[in-house]
């Protein structure tokens, strides 16, 4: 019964997304980013409805580089930007996003993904 219940918390839980499904693009060769799991990583959500995170706070798209900004006042964050992107998020909200990150000055940005599970053959 302990098991169940376990089970059945772990399988609710939500995802990266803010308390929101995040879908992740899939692909099948990924390659590990352990800095992105840093509690200090810059890290934008883009949702499928259009709404951004920066970290756990919801801001607008077009603020996105004075938020970074004040962030890279702290000398010690790494100056990469992690962006987790859902699949089926608007080109048009990634485009502002990107752009935004590179006019904080930001040139090192990274797209988080899942990996595609290839059948057992």
């Amino acid at each position: 019964m302990v098991v169940f219940v376990l089970l059945l918390v772990f399988m609710t839980m939500p995802t990266h997304g803010h308390g929101i499904g995040l879908d992740m693009p899939k692909v099948s060769h990924p390659v590990s980013m352990p800095g992105a799991l840093r509690e200090d990583a810059m890290q934008v959500a883009i949702m499928r409805d259009g709404y951004v995170y920066f970290g756990a706070d919801r801001v607008k798209s077009q603020d996105i580089p004075s938020v970074i900004v004040d962030r890279m006042k702290d000398k010690s964050i790494e100056r990469k930007v992690y962006i987790r992107a859902d699949a089926r998020a608007q080109w048009g909200t990634v485009k502002i996003v990107l752009d935004g990150v590179r006019a904080a000055g930001i040139l090192r940005v990274a797209f988080m993904v899942d990996s595609r599970r290839s059948p057992i053959r």
